[in-house]
């Protein structure tokens, strides 16, 4: 664990130094899904818009159909991020952020913690890759306090994205 963890620093680090001479581009949006959300099957979509070279604000959309313990229900989210490249910039850097969300269900299920039912607030740091042709790819990490529907459901949890897409 503590090698993936240096890893997932190291990297990022080593890349944004190699990166940083490097023009600015012209990529203002980028429209990423989550491949993880689409096992359940759930379409996570995010929108991501530059505010400058290394501010930008997302908005995340969810819906679909979940299955836990042999009970299959709708679930849908809707939440935030606010984004700073402390590294490189919109189009690849590290960047480090602030996430707020809800993701709801429609029935009650044996896990809801699984799939982050409640409110979430929290900060994560990530790594964000895009090509000159547009193709991006995104990995976030980070810890979310959760509210859940009650104090048994309420807990510190872990956000991890994993998002591929385009940028324009």
């Amino acid at each position: 664990m503590k090698s993936v963890f240096v890893t997932f620093m190291v990297v990022p680090i080593l890349s944004g130094l190699a990166h940083a001479g490097e023009v600015a581009s012209d990529h203002k949006v980028s429209i990423s899904i989550s491949p993880l959300h689409l096992l359940n099957p759930e379409l996570h979509v995010t929108g991501e818009l530059r505010l400058a070279p290394k501010v930008s604000l997302a908005g995340m959309l969810g819906a679909g159909r979940i299955t836990d313990e042999g009970k299959t229900c709708s679930i849908w989210e809707a939440g935030g991020q606010f984004r700073y490249y402390l590294l490189g910039s919109f189009a690849h850097g590290m960047m480090l952020g602030a996430d707020v969300g809800y993701v709801d269900i429609d029935a009650q299920i044996e896990n809801p913690m699984a799939y982050l039912v409640g409110t979430r607030a929290g900060g994560f740091v990530g790594y964000k890759y895009s090509m000159k042709i547009g193709f991006t790819a995104e990995i976030q990490i980070g810890p979310v306090y959760l509210w859940g529907e009650s104090a048994d459901t309420s807990e510190l949890q872990t956000l991890f994205n994993l998002k591929v897409g385009w940028s324009f």
